[in-house]
């Protein structure tokens, strides 16, 4: 009997936490090139979050909207970690359908010990990520923008 409830279990946990949505580091970013980062696929697939090493600044990306022309400009961006939020004026850059912020430290702390990140961008769709493994990836992108 009990191993029938291990069994239900271990599926709930599959479904829960897919595999891939765990965060990695990287020595390249999608849009920025050859910046040290922290990336993580949203759940559901499509976009992907990051903490990128800019010009020797963290900031914090968003990527994988649609692309469309237009200049870019200024908006709100909300991230909410485990029901925290931190409302970023973000630059959205419509051509490469990327989002980005310099990323507050409590911000990145509250990355670090968090389960999950909600990303609202005004005006456009909300995308949610797994907070498995950023701690250690996050880490990463600090160190190697410090040098």
């Amino acid at each position: 009997m009990w191993w029938k409830i291990l069994a239900a279990l271990l599926l709930i946990v599959g479904v829960v936490a897919p595999a891939g949505a765990e965060w990695r580091y990287a020595n390249d970013h999608p849009v920025f090139g050859e910046s040290p980062t922290a990336l993580a696929s949203s759940i559901s697939g499509g976009h992907d979050l990051a903490l990128v090493c800019w010009h020797g600044v963290p900031t914090i990306s968003v990527v994988g909207f649609e692309q469309k022309t237009g200049s870019d400009r200024r908006k709100a961006l909300d991230v909410v970690v485990d029901g925290l939020g931190f409302r970023l004026e973000a630059l959205h850059s419509p051509p490469d359908g990327v989002w980005f912020a310099p990323a507050p430290s409590q911000l990145m702390r509250t990355l670090k010990r968090g389960n999950v990140a909600v990303v609202l961008p005004m005006q456009a769709s909300t995308s949610r990520y797994s907070l498995d493994g950023s701690a250690e990836s996050i880490d990463r992108m600090l160190a190697a923008c410090e040098r």
